[in-house]
């Protein structure tokens, strides 16, 4: 499997605003898709994830839409 170059982003919250923005964070290069879930009172919520390699060799587990693919 050949690898791509994806940018990074999070969100951030605008102070004195009631949202958040998307903000880019870096690039790094994507391996796989994988899941991940987050606890709810009525049980776990499962999302979709890109497992990212950034510079550094940190890897990360990003929600995919928090992560856009280069051409």
């Amino acid at each position: 499997m050949g690898t791509r170059k994806v940018v990074v982003y999070e969100w951030e919250k605008e102070e004195g605003k009631p949202y958040f923005k998307k903000v880019r964070v870096g690039e790094g290069i994507f391996h796989q898709f994988g899941v991940d879930y987050e606890e709810f009172e009525t049980g776990p919520g499962n999302f979709t994830t890109a497992i990212v390699e950034m510079p550094d060799g940190e890897i990360k587990n990003i929600p995919v839409g928090l992560v856009v693919f280069k051409s």
